[in-house]
Formats: structure tokens, C-alpha cells, sequence
């Protein structure tokens, strides 16, 4: 019987405070305001419109406005298009059932707004035009339900009866029985049509002839003279007349009855919510009525206004329109204030906060909440003082009494002491428990808050339990334990957390006490959940339980900070934390352990922060965090969200600040006020939202109606109207963006995406990510679909779709397809003939090709064979020409004419055939991609000059006239010196060769510009031209091949008939240095060869085969085509530099000991004269000294792993190290070992303990004479190798290299690799050891061997300077005399003297 008494008396508590909750929560409506910060193009708002689509539509005094609830659009005329809306000034809208929009305007006229091409069409009154609207004041558009349009304007009502295909509106005007501006247009259910004017009010009457006639109602007395301002129907079908003196109902089934007045204020625009609520526009605000019980007065429930300090309040008290859209919405338009929406059906969260008024609640940000025993509820905030609202003042939330000297109440709870309710207290800002007497607090005015418990910290939790001892929670201060005696005081335990005793309390820090159905108490600390079983409570030593995180364990507690603890009716408790989320603890059960269920923000909760727990009467579990409320069932394990969207007072809430009423309300405190709200009443949105696509981009682009892009249209229409889009295979990346249109949240909205053919899953975005993104897509067919929610979850059950086609590029069209089968198909046909024709011409190609390679095998053995004769031809030609030299200079036969007539002809035709030869090597260069040139800037004239001096000669000789001429005094060009003279040498003694005497032979230099496809190139242009027999045309077609000759009677005689390859050489090293060359020639008159080489150095770059050189490089007066041997001595030179450069520059020291403090003085003292290597035994010393080569050694003779004497006799017996000095360092007194030492090449012996001033004296005087040695080497001309070595080996080594070196004397081609291929040495080591035993890197050696090979055939043979140079590998004279004059200080002509001029003195 008690038990339910009880639930009665729940019940009924339950059912007032949702019904007090509900009236006060219609009174704390929040508008929502939309103003030009939004996007609004203008505040004043003439009227509003929904569409057929769902976009909402406002006519303002600067265009017409479309919203989506996210963002606008707006249109505003264009002078630049007819097809633009006609005014700023749109003062009213309406739509037909094919989609489109009629815009009336003020002095604009009318304009229909076609949605798929997003054009308007104009409507002006003309009039001339009895056809148009009678004028361009539009008061009103009106669409019946025959799709009809009436505008009524300020001079009429016009209907729309034709429209012609061109466009052109036909409208017929109608005769008003009255002169008045029609105000408003109605049309009822019963079809009726109704129109107001000033004062009166007229039904339209159609007649059987089409006709219409305007019937006046007579309503008199029952609705007083006055202006109407709006016309309406109420849910009965009753017509609503609202005027300036309030709103009348009339009976549209009992026209003869009384209207009835029943609302008295006046009315300028009225409608009527879905629960059957009158929202009524005023110029004073909003106000809000309902039918009284009777159903016959409307009874005044709210008045909304602006408030300038709540921005949830009404934007501006002047109210233009009131608009209900398809979801019940209702949307203000204001005058200067914007738009303003209001949801009637919005959830019923109570938002209480400070206000303006002094009995509003202190301060927003909450810390605990607590109902009393006697109903009243206590609020505690952080920084604003407790405050109390008495019971009565439930579900005002306005009228609350403060207490300030609790400035920060952080936990609250209720207990009996000396029987006097008293509230304690826990001060975040003061240190322990505080009591306060409850029934004095709530009547009497100065109540005494008293101290009941001192603490070590603030008091942040309070529990008194069900055997009414009372547990306080401290913020790192353990828990106090406070059990009342007979005394009628508190016996005082306190409890903290022991490192040492794992029963003890897990942390400190006490966020929250809690005590389950068994009696059992939950302590929620900062470091893990600890737990005292009932039987526990009142030990003095009490051993808790305790629970912490643990990785390797899903079934144990999320996180170890913990803040609320719940426990449900089904028995599971649950708990929150700071960061890991909502946790469930499930009890052992049925044989099953105890375990922890984790709920994180992916499972979806709104945050992983949880603040409070409450349960609601249906068993779901309420959960405050950092970004909203979620509730929780626990039957599904389903959450579902709440935000600020939802009128929650924020979405950050406080700790532990939840409250659940005995009225089954719930209590959630936050940053900003409290919630308060029955569960029950939360009730979700059942209307889904209206999916639209909204635009489509391209490459970010947004696609216009009607624009060309890449000379199509893309769309022809509005994308929201679009079925199928098709898209060049350019077009593939792309943006598809969409709206929801559902209005209660829009920012609550979800999105879902699919592009079919390309996405395998649905893609999920918020309302901040209104689109999809597309790049690359391959050609083909797709469909995209999307679909929305609202802000309750509820999705659109049909998803928008568009189709879509990429067309392939014109190479991947079935067409191409077609043609690449065709053209398969006719290549397998035209091999197969031609496989037939193949098979018959296959022997014979075989046949041609075998005879090619014997001709092009046969070119080349002849080549090989001239190639190889005139190499032989060299050195006898060589010892033919000293001779000749010899006898043409010699006392003895100086005087015989006949002997110098006859060896001048033998000098001549020697000369002659070594050029030949010469050529030849040059040619097959050429031919073999060998030759190489090095071009210059240089000045080409007095080049060109100084190459003509010596046929100076030959012209005087043979009586002609021989001219080098320019119109240009200098001509700067880039060119490869020997290249050059080789060819103008040619072309000379061609053009001698056949000019007869008396004729003429001249050199034109000249310079010319050639421009080919904008690209202009500089040329020199050198004619060498001659007079005499000229060239038939047959012979000019050949003059350039090889071995190519014709005898000529009539050529110059002085000149050998050719061999045939000096023009065709001529030509190919024209053509290698990037010119042409021609010949013109009229026989018997004059012959011209034509050459033409690029001025410009651009010409020659990227050529590998050509060096471009500055004047400052050092090889300047070295010509590049002469120089293979000093190219080959130029980059052993290079590599034995890099081998220098990797060595020390100081002397390398290597010390061999086995005594570290022995290295480490001989270290420290040589260290600034030697570069010091270190090596403990023999072994290791031998390792260091065959990888670096030290210029000497100093090693100890008794060592570990390889002694002294061995280490030496190693070192002495390879070549690579035999050339080091060694001294040896004993501590013996004996001189057998210092024998034994010197027996195998030890160079010095020094006894420990030594001076180191002689140490340093003997080291550097072993190096002073290797360094004379060296120098010896150098000096000497003939020098035996036994004079400059140490050692038998290093005497071998240095044999064996001169023997080399001389074997390959003549060799040209012979180089350092050679060298070390015969010597087996590496290439660093032999460079050392030519370093120490000579002073002479490897390439300098060769050099120095051959140079002194050269001074001795100087002064003891007969040969020429040229001569030697050829016997000693050089092929170019300057190189030579550059080397010999760098060795000997002089040139070797100077040398030749010198010995001359010796000889003469010493025969004297």
C-alpha cells in the first residue's frame, strides 16, 4: 500500500512539473536570428515563401533571397540581362505547381523565375497594351489551385490566361465594383476565392461563361469598418479576418451567422502552429495564443519582443510577415532585423542562466546540484555563490536566494543533526565542511554558514550513506570518515592512499563518493576506481578494492581518472571518465566473472570526457560531457546526441553537476546555466530532411545554367533538376555539392554519398562538408546518390540521384575501335602478301647484304691497310729526312750543286708524302669518332695570314699573284686552330697546284648572317679562289670523294698529282667543325671553294666532341687535333695531383711500440714536424704501412704477434715498402740484434732510453738525404739507378721502370696505366714510390726519362730536333719544347747551339 502511494505520488509530481516545465519552456522559446551577417542581402523582409522544393524564399528592398539553411543566394537586377529579376524591391512571391516563382515587385512589375534555368521573365505594364498588367506596383501574387495567377496591383487584379510560345503573357484585367488597393488574396478549402480591400471584403464568383464578378460580403455589424489585413482559415474550416481592430472568425458552412471577435489586439499577419497555437505579428512583437476551453476567445500565453542583452530573443519588434513552412517552422519577417525562425516543437530544454534581473541565478558556470529533503533545490557555482530556489518557484527558475559567503559550492548533501536539517557544504575556495540550517535559509534572511569539519583540502564530494554516516571527499586529501556516536558528534576517521598497502585507497584526489543497492561505497579518485564491500564500512582499517586500466585487458576500466558513478535499476553500475569515456561495470553473474563494458565517442558517444550520470523513468541512461548530452540505451547499446542546436545551454558541461528531481526531471549544469527537462518530452523529429543537389563544379569551378565550356553547354537546366549529365572525357574532375532541407538544425544534419561505379562504400559528411569531391575519373557510366538526415537521425528515405556519363577521349571511342580492327585486319592481310613477296625476295636481300659487307669489308681492310702502311711509313720517312737535313746543311756538300739540287727534290717529295701520311692517320680518325677539336676565340684574319706567309714563296716562284683580302679589319670567331690550318693549307696548294703562271690565287675573308625559323646564325665565310682550267661539272660531283684523282696536263708541275683524299679530308673536318663547304668554277676562268664555319660559340655546344676553351686556360697555345700525347700526360698528371692531394702535407712518421706511453711522448714531441701514425705490435704496423705508405718508420724490436727485426725484413722485401727508412728502437745493450737490424736494410739504430733531440736529428737526417738523392735523380742526365737507391730492391724497381719507359720510347699512346700494368704495382703505390725515391710523380717520371733520352741523342746524334722528338714520344713540337725548357731551362734549338758552340770551343 505504501509503495504505492509513493508511485501515485511521483506520478502526479511528475505530471505537474511537465506541465509547469512545458508552459514555462513555450515562454523560454529562443528565436533564431538570420540578418545580413548570415548572408542576407537586406533586413527588411516584405515577404516569405517555401517552395516546392523546400528552399525558403524572402523578398527584401535589395533582391529576392533563397536560403538552404546553410547559405544564400540572391538576385538582384542586371542591366547587362533582360533575363535577370526587373527590381530591387521585392514585395511579395508565390509558386505554381510547375516549380516556377511569380515576384511581384514595386515598380518592377511582375517576374516569373523559372528554377531549372534559373532565368526571370519580365512583365511590365505597357500602355498601349491592354493585354499586359495594368501597372508595375504590384501588391500581391496569388497562385490557386488551378495553377492560376492573380496580381493584384495599385489599380486592379489581373489574371494570367495565355502564355505564347515566344513568351509573351497574356493577362486580362478585371473590373472592380470598387475603387480600392486589393490587400489580400485567400483561397479556402472549398476553392472559394477571397479578396480584401480597405474596408471590405469580396468572394469571386465564376459565371458559366467564364466571366468573374466580385460578390461583397456583407459582414456588418459583426466585423467593424476597418482595414483587413490578413485572410486565413482556422483548423475547422472557419474563415480568419484579421484586422486593426483584432481577428474575427466567420462560418464559411453558416454564412449567416455572426463572425465572432475573438482576439481584440490588432492583427497584421497570423498563422497557426500544428498545435493549433495563434502566432500573431504585430508592430510590437510576436504574440502567442491559444483557444480557450470553449474554443471561442483566444487566451494570451507569451509576448516576444527584442531583448538587447539575449540574443535568442526577437531581432526587431516590428513584425512585417509570419510564415509557417512544411515542417511546422515559423519564420519573422522583421522590419530592419532580419529573418527570425522558431521551432514551437523544439525539444523542451530548459535553459536557465543569468539574466538582467537581480533574482536570477548568481553565475552560469555550475558545480553541484541537490534537492532537499523539502523540495527545494540547491545550486552551486563556481565563483557565484550557492543559491537556492524554493520548491514553489519550480519551473519559473526565476525568483532563486543567494548565499555568497559559499562562494564556490563544489558538493552538496542533506543531513539531521540535534533534529535540524542542515545542508553541508564542500567550498572549492576553503578548506572543509561547512553546514548550513535548510528551514532557516529559506525564511530568514541572514543565515550563518558554520563549520562542522576541519580538512587538510578543499571538499570536493559528500555522501551520507544509508546507515547515515557521512563519507567527505577531499581534492588530494583522502577521504574522512564521520560515524556519529551517543554523544550525538562525529568519531572521525580519515584514509589515504598507502603505497605500501594495496588495500589501501588508490589515490588522493576524491572526485566523487557513491553507494550502490548492496550497500557497498564506489570512491571515483584521480588514480583508479576503488570500492569498500559493505562489511567494510565501518572497520578501522578498511581494505578497498581497487580497479585500474590495464592494456593487455579489454574487460578492465577504461581510464584511471574517474568522475561519475551511476547505478542503473537493472543492477549495472556505470562509470565516467577524463578521457576514456562511459564504462559498465556487470557485476558477477550466473558463474561469469566481473568485467568492464567500454563505450568511447567512436561507439558513439558525443566525448570521451563524461561529466555526469543520470537515469531517466524508462531505464535510459543520460550522460553530460564536453560536447553535448548523449543518452544511452542500454537494451540496443545505442547513443543518441544532443548539442547546442538543440537548445542546450551549451555543449561543455560542469563535473559532477546532475541532479535527477524526485518529479523525474532531469538537471544538468554547464558553463553557461542549467538544463532542466523531462525525458519524456524529448521527443525526435520524425520529418525527414528534402535532399537536393545544389551545384556542380568543374576543375572548382562552379557550372552556370547555359554556359559554354569547351564549346558545349554542360547543363541546360539547374543541376537540382538534372536526371543525366554528360561529360567530355576533359571534364572527369569534378565537385557535386548538395543540401538538406530540413530547418530545425541544419548544422545537426548528416550527409551520406555514393558515386556508383567508382565508390565502393557510402561516405559520410557533416553539414560543414556539403559536397563530393571527384578527380580522374575514367570514362564511363555512374550514378550519384546522396541523402540526408535531420537533425534527429532520421535520413531520407529517397536518395537524389544524378547519372552520369564520361565520354572517352576520340581515341577510345568504339568508332577508333572500329578503325584500329580495320587497320589490325589490313596489316595482317599486307603481311601476309608481303610475307609471300618477302619469301621470294628473302635470298636475294640476303645475297645484296652479303655483298655490302664484302664492299664495306673490303673499304675498310684498305682503310686498315693505309692506316697501317703510313704508321710503318713514319720512321723510315723519319731517318729518309735526317739525312736529307743532315746533307742539305753539311759543310762537306753545301757547295755540290748537283748533290743539294738533287736532295731538295728527295726533301720535297719527303715532306710531301709524310703530309700524306699524316692525313691519312687524321682521316681515320675522323672516320673512327677519335678526332677531337678545342675551339677558341680568336682573331680569324691575321690567322688565316699567317698560315698564307710561306706561299709567298711559291707565288714568287711561279709568277703568281697571291692575296689574303677583308672588307672587315678584325673579325673575332670561334674555331679549332689546326682544323683551320689544315684546311686552308689544302685549299692552297689545291688552288697552286692548278694555277698556271701569270694567274691568280686570292683569299676572301668575309662575314655573313643566315636567319631559318626565327633563329638567325653568324657565319665566317673563307673563299679560296683561283685562275687557270677550272672544274668540269662531272668532276665537281666527285672532287670531295676519297681517292678520287684526274690527271691534268695543264697543272703546275711544282705540285705532286694527289692521292685523292686531301679534299675529301678537307670536307670531313669541315663538316666535324659544324660548316659547309662548295666549289663554284667556270672552266678556263676561275675556280672558288666556299667555306662557311660558325662564328658563334652556341654552334659547338652540347657537342661532345668539341671543347670550348677560354684564353685563360693554360693549354692556350696547345692545338687540341696534335695533342693526344698531351692530353694523355695532362690526365695522369691530374690523377697523380689527386693522389698527392689525399696525402699528408707534413712528413708521415709511423711508430711501432707496444708501450702506449712510448707513441703517446714520441706523438707529442714529433707532432708538429710529422704526421703521426700509431701501431702497437708488428703486425698491426705492417697493416698501417702497407694501406698509408709512411715516408719512415721507427718500431721497437721486442713486440707482441710480429717483433721488430721481422717487421723490418718484411718491409725491406716488398717493392711497395722497401724504398721506407726504418729506424729500430731496442732496450738490448747488445749489438747482435742492432746487427741483425742492419743486415736486412734497417737504416738506423737508436738504444732506449734515447734523446729525443737525437731521435728528431737522425729522422730528419735520413730524410735530408733520400731529398738529395732525389734531387740527383733530377739533375743528372745519365745516371745509373744503383746511385739513387738504398736498397738491392728499390735498384730492381727503378731498372725495371727506365727499361720500361725505354721500351715504349716512341709510343705516343704510352701512359701511367700502361706503366702500372707492367710493374704490378697499384696506382698510389707506385706513385709513392716514385715520390720517394725520385721527388717525381708517375707521369713526371715517364717525362723525365724520355726528356733525358731526347738531351742525349741531342749530343750524340745527328738528328734534328723534330726527329728526336718523334724518337722520344712527343708528336707535337711546342709540347715538347715546352716540357725540355721546364727540364733544362731552355729550348732544345737553344740546346743544340749550346752543344754546337761547345764542340766549336773544345776543337779550337
Amino acid at each position: 500500500m505504501t509503495l504505492n502511494k509513493r508511485f501515485i505520488t511521483t506520478f502526479i509530481n511528475s505530471v505537474v512539473f511537465t506541465i509547469t516545465l512545458i508552459t514555462n519552456a513555450q515562454s523560454n522559446i529562443k528565436f533564431e536570428r538570420i540578418t545580413t551577417s548570415e548572408g542576407l542581402s537586406q533586413s527588411d523582409i516584405n515577404c516569405i515563401y517555401q517552395d516546392n522544393d523546400g528552399f525558403m524564399w524572402f523578398g527584401t528592398f535589395d533582391g529576392l533571397n533563397k536560403y538552404d539553411g546553410y547559405k544564400f543566394d540572391y538576385y538582384v537586377p542586371n542591366p547587362n540581362n533582360n533575363n535577370s529579376i526587373s527590381s530591387n524591391i521585392v514585395f511579395t512571391i508565390s509558386g505554381d505547381t510547375k516549380g516556377n516563382l511569380w515576384i511581384g515587385t514595386t515598380g518592377g512589375g511582375l517576374n516569373k523565375l523559372n528554377k531549372k534555368t534559373e532565368t526571370f521573365t519580365r512583365n511590365y505594364h505597357i500602355e498601349s497594351d491592354s493585354t499586359t498588367i495594368d501597372s508595375d506596383i504590384i501588391r500581391v501574387v496569388f497562385v490557386d489551385n488551378k495553377d492560376r495567377v492573380w496580381v493584384a496591383t495599385d489599380k486592379g487584379v489581373n489574371l494570367l490566361i495565355n502564355e505564347t510560345p515566344e513568351g509573351k503573357m497574356i493577362f486580362k484585367r478585371l473590373e472592380l465594383p470598387f475603387n480600392k488597393i486589393i490587400k489580400t488574396i485567400y483561397q479556402d478549402k472549398t476553392g472559394t476565392i477571397w479578396f480584401s480591400a480597405t474596408e471590405k471584403l469580396f468572394e469571386l464568383v465564376e459565371t458559366n461563361d467564364g466571366a468573374f464578378k466580385f460578390k461583397k460580403l456583407n459582414y456588418r455589424p459583426d466585423v467593424p469598418n476597418t482595414t483587413i489585413s490578413y485572410l486565413g482559415e482556422d483548423k475547422k474550416g472557419n474563415l480568419l479576418i484579421g484586422t486593426s481592430k483584432g481577428l474575427f472568425v466567420k462560418s464559411l458552412k453558416h454564412k449567416k451567422r455572426k463572425a465572432r471577435h475573438i482576439l481584440k489586439n490588432p492583427v497584421k499577419s497570423l498563422v497557426i502552429d500544428n498545435d493549433n497555437h495563434y502566432w500573431v505579428g504585430t508592430n510590437n512583437g510576436v504574440l502567442q495564443y491559444e483557444l480557450n476551453d470553449k474554443g471561442r476567445q483566444l487566451v494570451k500565453e507569451n509576448r516576444f519582443t527584442y531583448d538587447p542583452v539575449n540574443p535568442n530573443s526577437l531581432s526587431k519588434n516590428l513584425v512585417n510577415i509570419l510564415y509557417k513552412d512544411k515542417t511546422g517552422i515559423i519564420w519573422i519577417g522583421t522590419n530592419g532585423g532580419g529573418v527570425n525562425k522558431v521551432n514551437p516543437k523544439k525539444k523542451q530544454f530548459l535553459h536557465v542562466k543569468k539574466t538582467s534581473s537581480p533574482n536570477s541565478l548568481s553565475y552560469d558556470k555550475i558545480r553541484a546540484l541537490f534537492e532537499d529533503s523539502l523540495g527545494n533545490i540547491w545550486i552551486g557555482t563556481e565563483g557565484g555563490g550557492l543559491n537556492l530556489l524554493p520548491k514553489s518557484e519550480i519551473g519559473t527558475y526565476t525568483n532563486f536566494k543567494k548565499f555568497e559567503k559559499v562562494l564556490r559550492g563544489f558538493a552538496l548533501q542533506e543531513v539531521e543533526i540535534n533534529n535540524r536539517k542542515k545542508l553541508l557544504i564542500g567550498d572549492g575556495n576553503k578548506r572543509g565542511l561547512y553546514m548550513l540550517d535548510i528551514e532557516d535559509a529559506i525564511n530568514k534572511p541572514n543565515t550563518k554558514v558554520e563549520l562542522l569539519l576541519e580538512t587538510t583540502n578543499s571538499v570536493f564530494s559528500i555522501l551520507k550513506d544509508a546507515d547515515n554516516t557521512i563519507w567527505v571527499g577531499t581534492y588530494n586529501g583522502g577521504v574522512y570518515r564521520m560515524v556519529k556516536n551517543d554523544k550525538g558528534t562525529y568519531n572521525v576517521s580519515e584514509f589515504t592512499n598507502n603505497p605500501e598497502n594495496k588495500y589501501s585507497i588508490s589515490n588522493n584526489i576524491i572526485r566523487y563518493i557513491y553507494q550502490d543497492s548492496k550497500g557497498n561505497i564506489w570512491f571515483a579518485t584521480g588514480d583508479g576506481l576503488s570500492k569498500l564491500e559493505y562489511n567494510e564500512l565501518l572497520e578501522e582499517d578498511p581494505m578497498f578494492d581497487v580497479y585500474k586500466t590495464n592494456k593487455q585487458d579489454a574487460n578492465s576500466i577504461s581510464h584511471n581518472y574517474i568522475m561519475p558513478i551511476y547505478e542503473h535499476s537493472s543492477g549495472d553500475i556505470y562509470i565516467g571518465t577524463f578521457g576514456g569515456g562511459l564504462n559498465r561495470y556487470m557485476p558477477p553473474r550466473n558463474g561469469s566473472p566481473e568485467k568492464f563494458i567500454r563505450y568511447y565517442q567512436k561507439d558513439g558517444l558525443a566525448n570521451n570526457v563524461v561529466k555526469s550520470i543520470l537515469e531517466d523513468h524508462l531505464g535510459h541512461i543520460w550522460v553530460s560531457t564536453n560536447k553535448g548530452l548523449s543518452k544511452f540505451n542500454p537494451e540496443n547499446q545505442t547513443f543518441k546526441n544532443y548539442d547546442v542546436n538543440d537548445g542546450l545551454q551549451d555543449n561543455e558541461f560542469q563535473e559532477l553537476a546532475g541532479l535527477k528531481l524526485s518529479s523525474g526531471a532531469l538537471m544538468f549544469g554547464g558553463i553557461n546555466g542549467f538544463n532542466v527537462f523531462t525525458p519524456s518530452q524529448i521527443n525526435d523529429n520524425v520529418l525527414p530532411s528534402e535532399t537536393i543537389i545544389s551545384n556542380f563544379s568543374i576543375f572548382n569551378e562552379i557550372v552556370k545554367v547555359g554556359k559554354i565550356y569547351n564549346k558545349t553547354v554542360v547543363l541546360d537546366s539547374a543541376i537540382a533538376y538534372k536526371k543525366h549529365l554528360n561529360l567530355a572525357y576533359d571534364q572527369n574532375s569534378f565537385t557535386i555539392e548538395f543540401t538538406g532541407l530540413h530547418y530545425e538544425a541544419p548544422l545537426k544534419n548528416k550527409f551520406t554519398y555514393k558515386l556508383e561505379g567508382y565508390d565502393k562504400n557510402w561516405v559520410t559528411s557533416t553539414s560543414n562538408n556539403r559536397f563530393a569531391n571527384y578527380t580522374n575519373i575514367s570514362p564511363g557510366n555512374y550514378t550519384f546518390k546522396v541523402k540526408s538526415s535531420n537533425s534527429d537521425g532520421v535520413w531520407d528515405a529517397t536518395p537524389s540521384t544524378l547519372s552520369l556519363y564520361i565520354a572517352p577521349p576520340f581515341w577510345k571511342t568504339n568508332f577508333a575501335y572500329f578503325i584500329y580492327t580495320l587497320f589490325t585486319i589490313g596489316l595482317l592481310l599486307a603481311f601476309r602478301k608481303y610475307t609471300i613477296i618477302g619469301t621470294t625476295r628473302k635470298h636475294q636481300l640476303e645475297l645484296d647484304q652479303l655483298e655490302k659487307e664484302q664492299k664495306e669489308e673490303l673499304q675498310k681492310i684498305k682503310l686498315e691497310f693505309f692506316t697501317n702502311i703510313s704508321h710503318e711509313f713514319r720512321t723510315p720517312l723519319t731517318l729518309i729526312k735526317g739525312p736529307l737535313d743532315y746533307l742539305l746543311t753539311s759543310n762537306t756538300t753545301k757547295d755540290n750543286e748537283v748533290v743539294q739540287e738533287q736532295a731538295q727534290i728527295m726533301l720535297k717529295n719527303t715532306n710531301y708524302l709524310l703530309r700524306l701520311v699524316n692525313q691519312l692517320l687524321d682521316f681515320r680518325k675522323i672516320n673512327q669518332g677519335k678526332m677531337r677539336l678545342v675551339i677558341r676565340n680568336t682573331e680569324i684574319i691575321n690567322f688565316i695570314k699567317d698560315i698564307g706567309e710561306p706561299f709567298q714563296f711559291i707565288a714568287h716562284k711561279q709568277d703568281i699573284d697571291f692575296n689574303i683580302k677583308s672588307p672587315h679589319k678584325s673579325i673575332k670567331a670561334w674555331f679549332d686552330h689546326d682544323a683551320l690550318e689544315k684546311i686552308t693549307k689544302n685549299l692552297l696548294s689545291n688552288a697552286f697546284k692548278f694555277t698556271p703562271a701569270g694567274g691568280e690565287v686570292t683569299i676572301n675573308i668575309l662575314k655573313e648572317t643566315e636567319t631559318q625559323q626565327n633563329d638567325t646564325t653568324d657565319f665566317v665565310v673563307i673563299e679560296v679562289k683561283n685562275t687557270g682550267i677550272g672544274i668540269s661539272k662531272d668532276d665537281i660531283e666527285n672532287i670531295f670523294e676519297r681517292f678520287y684523282t684526274k690527271k691534268n696536263k695543264k697543272r703546275n708541275n711544282d705540285f705532286q698529282n694527289g692521292a685523292g683524299i686531301g679534299l675529301a679530308f678537307t670536307k670531313n673536318l669541315i663538316n666535324f667543325h659544324q660548316g659547309t663547304i662548295k666549289v663554284e668554277s667556270e672552266p678556263n676562268e676561275t675556280t672558288t671553294f666556299i667555306v662557311k664555319l660558325p662564328q658563334r660559340k652556341t654552334a659547338y655546344e652540347k657537342i661532345p666532341e668539341i671543347s670550348i676553351k677560354e684564353k685563360n686556360e693554360s693549354d692556350f697555345l696547345v692545338r687540341s687535333s696534335e695533342q693526344e700525347s698531351f692530353a694523355i700526360q695532362l690526365n695522369d698528371e691530374i690523377t697523380d695531383s689527386q693522389i698527392s692531394s689525399s696525402r699528408s702535407k707534413l712528413p708521415v712518421l709511423l711508430v711501432v711500440d707496444d708501450n702506449k706511453d712510448i707513441r703517446n711522448f714520441i706523438k707529442r714531441a714529433l707532432g708538429e714536424s710529422y704526421k703521426v701514425l700509431e701501431a702497437s705490435n708488428g703486425a698491426e704496423g705492417l697493416e698501417i704501412a702497407n694501406k698509408s705508405i709512411p715516408n719512415i718508420i721507427l718500431t721497437d724490436v721486442i713486440m707482441p704477434v710480429m717483433d721488430g727485426i721481422e717487421l723490418c725484413n718484411v718491409l725491406k722485401s716488398q717493392n711497395e715498402t722497401s724504398h721506407i727508412p726504418v729506424i729500430m728502437l731496442t732496450a738490448k745493450s747488445s749489438n747482435e740484434s742492432e746487427i741483425e737490424g742492419l743486415k736486412i736494410g734497417a737504416d738506423g739504430y737508436m738504444k732506449k732510453p734515447f734523446d729525443i733531440n737525437i731521435l728528431k736529428l737522425k729522422l730528419s737526417n735520413i730524410l735530408k738525404y733520400r731529398e738529395g738523392l732525389k734531387k740527383k735523380f733530377n739533375r743528372e742526365i745519365t745516371l745509373q739507378p744503383e746511385e739513387v737507391t738504398v736498397t738491392s730492391l728499390d735498384e730492381k724497381f727503378l731498372k725495371k721502370a727506365i727499361e720500361i719507359v725505354e721500351k715504349h720510347m716512341m709510343n705516343t699512346d704510352f701512359n701511367v696505366e700502361l706503366l702500372v700494368k707492367e710493374m704490378g704495382l697499384s696506382r698510389s703505390n707506385l706513385y709513392v714510390k716514385f715520390k720517394e725515391l725520385t721527388g717525381l710523380s708517375s707521369s713526371a717520371f715517364i717525362r723525365n726519362i724520355r726528356l733525358k733520352r731526347a738531351v742525349q741523342l741531342l749530343e750524340q746524334s745527328n738528328f734534328s730536333v723534330k726527329e728526336i722528338m718523334y724518337m722520344t714520344g712527343f708528336n707535337t713540337s711546342s709540347y715538347f719544347s715546352q716540357c725540355f725548357k721546364k727540364q733544362f731551362g731552355m729550348l732544345p734549338r737553344e740546346y743544340v747551339k749550346k752543344i754546337k758552340a761547345e764542340k766549336a770551343k773544345a776543337s779550337q
